[in-house]
């Protein structure tokens, strides 16, 4: 495996922070510690199964309770490209289990569905690229995790795709959620 361990700047920008990646045989880990709050990233595909898997884990190291929000993010792709299939795209929350899915029906190439679920423990979505994103936002910067709104729960057809799932959690000091 390769790791690579930096103090330096990140994609979010944590100057004092440290990171670390490593990856394996079927896996990547990602490493931060920053802010009292130690997250571990594993993502894998199982080698019968195809669905990828992000494993999060976050440790509270503080001294006090954290109040913390997680968000989950996919662009749906479900064609050749994007471009092509992303007005197609139509997308439902399963009632049960509270997972979004989303299919392309005029796709006959790539057939089947999709799903985006954060272990049922989402408390917000949205289908909505453009509401999530912005009229011009930027994955550095979405305007819905800028701004703080609650995501709106839109789904359906005719919508820029995307999934967005978003999670709040309560961490007390020493505790760990994964």
């Amino acid at each position: 495996t390769g790791e690579l361990w930096s103090p330096t700047p990140s994609p979010i920008r944590h100057e004092q922070a440290y990171y670390r990646c490593a990856h394996g045989p079927g896996y990547s880990r990602f490493d931060q510690r920053s802010h009292g709050l130690v997250l571990t990233l594993i993502q894998f595909v199982p080698a019968d199964d195809p669905v990828k898997i992000s494993r999060l884990t976050i440790r509270n190291d503080s001294a006090r309770r954290r109040s913390l929000s997680v968000t989950a993010y996919v662009e749906w792709v479900l064609g050749p490209s994007r471009a092509a299939g992303a007005l197609h795209v139509s997308s439902e929350v399963d009632e049960e289990t509270r997972a979004l899915f989303a299919h392309n029906p005029w796709n006959t190439a790539f057939p089947g569905t999709a799903f985006a679920d954060l272990g049922g423990l989402q408390t917000e979505h949205t289908a909505d690229r453009r509401e999530f994103l912005g009229r011009h936002g930027t994955l550095d910067a979405p305007v819905a995790l800028v701004i703080g709104t609650e995501l709106s729960g839109r789904t359906g057809a005719a919508l820029d795709a995307c999934a967005a799932l978003g999670a709040r959690l309560e961490n007390e000091a020493g505790a760990t959620t994964e």
